[in-house]
């Protein structure tokens, strides 16, 4: 199996600094190609379990298969639901596998994304992430895959959570070849609501930003080569 390791060349001064100026940054090559490659490979594999996962009262996910195994017009109903709730308000719909939960309940999984949970939380991450925040209370680092497909998208909002200790979040890209015109940019905005800033789904490029932060992901379009691929999560004083 391939190694997956943080690249040792990885520029820490040039991202410290842009996200000492704006509470963000993006950080390009922050694996090793070949880890960052594997990655991709697990992520495009069609045998992970992927759940769709909506804003819902029951707060559950569906596996992708069931979920698409419905009548058409029972899947039409609930995307239409979806999309009065996006309206004016939260919402999202997109695919996800939630890594470190999946490994505490045993289940399978490619060996990268196992393998990319204990690099977060090693030592050398740790650091990594240390030097790159300034920040010395990142003690653990939680993540999932997440796969946004055309019509789906994830409104705005600012992960902040009392109890969870979130720090930072991140989004590690994984999309080899990725248009802006394609949608999936993770959106960045003011208090009024307006978009002051854009990152564009890139390959082995972690996304990084200080929490509580207003941001969302543009709708990705039908036209899309590509399903937008990534690790999520966030940089956390606690498990």
């Amino acid at each position: 199996m391939t190694a997956v390791a943080l690249n040792p060349a990885v520029d820490v001064t040039a991202g410290a600094r842009a996200l000492a100026g704006r509470d963000r940054a993006r950080v390009a090559g922050v694996l090793t190609p070949d880890a960052a490659q594997a990655l991709h490979g697990a992520l495009a594999d069609e045998a992970l379990s992927w759940r769709r996962s909506l804003d819902n009262p029951a707060n559950v996910d569906v596996p992708v298969s069931i979920f698409e195994g419905q009548p058409p017009d029972e899947q039409a109903r609930l995307i239409a639901m979806v999309h009065e709730g996006a309206r004016d308000g939260f919402q999202y719909v997109y695919d996800r596998f939630r890594i470190g939960y999946g490994l505490q309940t045993g289940e399978a999984m490619p060996a990268a994304l196992a393998a990319l949970y204990t690099l977060f939380n090693s030592g050398p991450w740790l650091d990594f992430a240390r030097r790159l925040t300034g920040d010395d209370r990142i003690a653990h680092v939680d993540a999932m895959a997440t796969r946004f497909g055309p019509g789906q998208f994830l409104n705005g909002h600012n992960d902040q959570h009392a109890q969870a200790g979130r720090l930072y979040a991140y989004v590690l890209n994984l999309c080899p070849r990725w248009r802006a015109e394609w949608g999936g940019l993770l959106l960045f905005k003011d208090d009024e609501g307006e978009v002051v800033e854009a990152f564009t789904p890139g390959f082995n490029v972690l996304n990084v930003f200080r929490v509580p932060q207003a941001h969302a992901v543009s709708m990705v379009t039908p036209f899309a080569g590509a399903p937008r691929l990534s690790i999520t999560g966030w940089w956390r004083t606690h498990a």
